[in-house]
């Protein structure tokens, strides 16, 4: 996948301080592709986004829970897309910082994160329509994701097209920690600074693409076209209280129409989200990982040869344990290093449902050329969110 120059503008850091986007990193996925959901289907795409914030200093760094990452989104011409802060009712930019910065203030978190280490924090942005517009919805502020307080903000880039833009975040630190000793007893005071300190992250490129106007199921990204089907749409429940299974199956098609042969690898993971009717994210786990066997002699790739077409299988099944309707998918990437079958599974699912599955497949830039020069054929890289696929779970 083709990639383009991001921004001239590189992470920022402060006194050893300083935050990246770790998921999907920048280096390892020079863009990520993602569907754009059909107008009608209701689906509130999840485009996740891993940020750290690194402490490279020799002292602690504390950082205020109720403050912002701060998204800023442009265009690779240079456009800024202006955001705007929504809870149930848009308000302004103004309202906003009064809002974080005194509102609670006698309630103020803290999180301590130690030298030499760092944090993560967890931000799920929606891709959705409203009103004819396409819109991208980010979480603010950073106590979102602990659920520690009943804010609800976020952040609305409004009118976004098929297009490529660049997403970084900023956070100003108005507060550091200073260190007090006290009859020998080291304590710790947060003081508030005169000055505010900006981090940055680095750029990453997202690319929002429609689906085939010929395929609702299918999105080409730089002469690839990649399509997602179920065998069936319509699933039947195994009866309770049994060891019956229903199976179920997805097929990756891989379309490709470049002048050179390609090769997808096995270990490019599969991602698989599932959503409900009522727009909520199912929750899901994976076999614990077991011994890492011998995996010289597996084959770990697929070839697609210029102006012809793969398709990668995904087995799964239905089925009932513990009181609880569960759906399996099989993870290739588990299964090649383990030699198992290994699953994700999808957990407390129910009849009578229709559900939205979107899959992810991504293969990073580390080491290709190595890999490349084994194979003797060019690597396809990159990451591409298919368009989302409805089907349904019905009694028998």
């Amino acid at each position: 996948m083709t990639s383009s120059e991001p921004n001239n503008i590189n992470t920022s850091k402060t006194d050893g301080i300083h935050i990246e986007i770790t998921r999907p990193h920048p280096l390892l996925f020079p863009i990520c592709v993602y569907s754009i959901p059909q107008k009608d289907s209701g689906v509130n795409a999840p485009i996740r986004l891993d940020i750290s914030v690194i402490n490279d200093s020799s002292t602690p760094f504390y950082i205020n829970l109720f403050q912002s990452f701060i998204p800023d989104l442009v265009t690779l011409d240079g456009r800024i897309i202006q955001p705007n802060l929504v809870t149930e009712e848009i308000i302004t930019n103004t309202q906003l910082n009064k809002s974080l910065e005194y509102s609670h203030r006698e309630e103020v978190r803290w999180w301590q994160i130690r030298p030499e280490s760092s944090f993560g924090f967890r931000l799920t942005a929606k891709l959705f329509w409203q009103n004819n517009s396409l819109k991208l919805k980010i979480p603010s502020p950073a106590n979102y994701i602990f659920g520690s307080t009943g804010l609800n903000y976020f952040w609305c880039f409004d009118d976004l097209q098929a297009n490529t833009y660049q997403l970084r975040f900023i956070l100003t630190t108005e507060f550091q920690a200073k260190y007090a000793s006290n009859s020998g007893i080291i304590t710790e005071k947060i003081a508030r600074e005169t000055s505010s300190k900006i981090l940055t992250t680095s750029w990453v490129n997202l690319r929002l693409v429609h689906p085939l106007s010929t395929d609702n199921n299918a999105i080409e990204v730089d002469g690839i076209v990649f399509k997602v089907e179920m065998q069936k749409s319509i699933l039947n429940i195994p009866a309770r209280q049994t060891s019956t299974i229903t199976d179920v199956k997805f097929y990756i098609h891989i379309m490709n129409n470049l002048s050179t042969d390609l090769c997808f690898y096995k270990v490019g993971s599969f991602k698989l989200t599932l959503i409900a009717e009522d727009g909520k994210e199912i929750s899901f786990g994976s076999d614990p990982i077991k011994e890492v066997r011998d995996v010289v002699e597996r084959q770990n790739y697929y070839l697609v040869k210029s102006k012809e077409s793969g398709v990668f299988d995904l087995d799964g099944m239905l089925f009932w344990e513990y009181g609880q309707l569960k759906l399996a998918i099989s993870n290739k990437y588990r299964h090649y290093f383990t030699g198992e079958n290994t699953f994700d599974y999808f957990i407390g699912l129910n009849p009578g449902v229709s559900y939205q599955v979107q899959v992810v497949y991504h293969f990073m830039e580390q080491g290709v050329r190595q890999l490349e020069e084994q194979v003797l054929e060019k690597i396809w890289t990159g990451w591409v969110a298919m368009p989302f696929v409805e089907f349904r779970i019905v009694e028998p």
